[in-house]
């Protein structure tokens, strides 16, 4: 009996031994199941963090290309006030501290509204802002001198318009754009440039004044305008509606207007063929006046003060000044059209 006490004591000792290692072992396994569980939860955390700060390099870095492809683009593409228009980034960055410059500087334009087309939409008046353009087109250049010129009849909206572009004082020529009380008195007194007194019957007058045409052609004619001009500083904007040759824009002398047969080669004629002839004093040259194309749009400037003329292309970008020997052609000076070839028009804008 005592035998078979002792071996089932020994049985449950055995048993019990058993137990306690099978439990230490469990308990052990169990230790480093969660070891390793917190190791992995460790090495996820650090493998999100580092992909958390991948992605945000990745961010960074897409948002800086982004911003270099548009820095980059050469073209962009405008809606003023809905009127298309397309221009380089380069010239409406080229006033650096002004609006146009920060808003296309390429850091800005994935905010800027734009139309149906993707356009870049600006809500101020197109003819002020084409103004504006245009001349800033011409800035790249250094040999121009970078100050806004005023468009005739609207100096004051424009200066205002500059200046809520936060143009550098600058680019404003006080003196130049401080209209004086005998410019204002032409302006005001003479009303709108027309063409007026013609060399014979077959130059015709349309639109009340505002287009002239050779009709007949093969023969050298003229048109003067109407107005007179002896002070101040003047722009005339002509469009060469048809032709390309023998078409010259200038002035001449009021009281000693160009005789026939062939006018430009008179002393008082001042002024530019399209087909690349400069006329000063009647004598011609060819200093690199590059040919006018039809449509093309000029802006005449007659300077009394300066005794001077300029000629700007608002297409190309060409220019070309003159000085007037006023011997020659005295004040007062007239708006000079000459041309030769049937059918040639040329009209004021």
């Amino acid at each position: 009996m005592e035998s078979s006490n002792s071996k089932l004591g020994n049985l449950i000792v055995q048993l019990h031994n058993r137990t306690n290692e099978a439990k230490e072992a469990f308990d052990q396994a169990l230790t480093e199941l969660e070891r390793q569980r917190a190791d992995n939860e460790k090495q996820y955390q650090e493998k999100l963090k580092q992909l958390a700060e991948e992605r945000r390099k990745w961010d960074a870095e897409k948002a800086t290309v982004e911003r270099l492809v548009a820095s980059a683009s050469p073209i962009v593409n405008l809606n003023v006030g809905g009127e298309t228009m397309s221009t380089s980034r380069a010239t409406l960055t080229v006033a650096e501290g002004s609006l146009l410059a920060t808003m296309f500087s390429g850091k800005w334009e994935d905010k800027l509204m734009k139309d149906t087309n993707g356009r870049i939409f600006l809500d101020y008046d197109p003819v002020l802002f084409k103004f504006i353009l245009n001349q800033l087109r011409t800035w790249s250049d250094p040999s121009i001198k970078r100050v806004f010129r005023l468009p005739v009849g609207s100096e004051q909206s424009f200066l205002e318009f500059v200046r809520l572009l936060k143009f550098n004082e600058q680019y404003i020529d006080s003196e130049r754009n401080t209209l004086t009380s005998a410019v204002k008195v032409v302006q005001s007194e003479q009303g709108q440039e027309r063409f007026e007194t013609v060399s014979s019957s077959t130059v015709q007058l349309t639109d009340n004044g505002q287009k002239c045409q050779n009709t007949v052609g093969n023969t050298w004619q003229y048109v003067l305008g109407t107005l007179s001009y002896s002070t101040g500083s003047h722009r005339i904007r002509l469009k060469l509606e048809n032709g390309t040759s023998n078409i010259l824009m200038g002035i001449c002398s009021k009281s000693k207007p160009p005789t026939g047969p062939l006018f430009y080669d008179k002393s008082t004629t001042h002024g530019w063929f399209v087909h690349g002839y400069v006329m000063k004093n009647g004598q011609g040259s060819h200093p690199g006046w590059p040919q006018v194309n039809e449509n093309d749009i000029l802006e005449l400037t007659i300077n009394c003060d300066t005794q001077s003329l300029s000629i700007l292309n608002e297409r190309s970008r060409a220019q070309h000044n003159i000085e007037v020997n006023i011997d020659e052609a005295p004040f007062p000076w007239c708006l000079l059209i000459i041309f030769y070839n049937p059918g040639s028009q040329v009209s004021l804008v």
